[in-house]
């Protein structure tokens, strides 16, 4: 009797533990991070920026070389999620999807780093210049 019953929790506990991991692969229950960084030059000018979705419009943001904007989101059930930044750099602008819920990959973490020469992604939630390759120019 004891045995059947030590089965069958530890079968209850395998199978929450494959239920948790399933939900946390369902993508609107995931959190999903982005990171705007200002890695343009010291004593440059600022970098201005807006960012929204259809849904939330996060307004104009002042960055000084070095810093950082960032937020979070929970993308929506029918996975059409997206959000879309315009930066101004001087005379330079630019405007892009940052997120978009129908890329064939989409990541937990989003860094984008804004250089003189255009802009570069990473995904790594340590280190926002590891793994960086260049998304586009100015």
């Amino acid at each position: 009797m004891a045995s059947t019953l030590m089965k069958s929790f530890l079968s209850s506990i395998v199978l929450f533990l494959n239920l948790v991991h399933m939900i946390e692969a369902v993508s609107f229950l995931r959190k999903t991070d982005v990171h705007i960084y200002n890695d343009l030059p010291k004593n440059s000018k600022s970098l201005l920026l807006h960012c929204a979705s259809k849904n939330d419009d996060l307004g104009n943001h002042t960055l000084y070389p070095g810093q950082e904007f960032s937020w979070s989101f929970r993308t929506n059930i029918v996975s059409t999620t997206l959000f879309f930044c315009h930066f101004w750099w001087g005379s330079k602008q630019s405007a892009f999807d940052v997120f978009d819920s129908n890329w064939y990959f989409t990541y937990d973490i989003n860094n984008y780093m804004v250089k003189e020469d255009g802009f570069y992604f990473s995904n790594d939630g340590d280190d926002h210049e590891k793994g960086v390759r260049k998304r586009s120019s100015w």
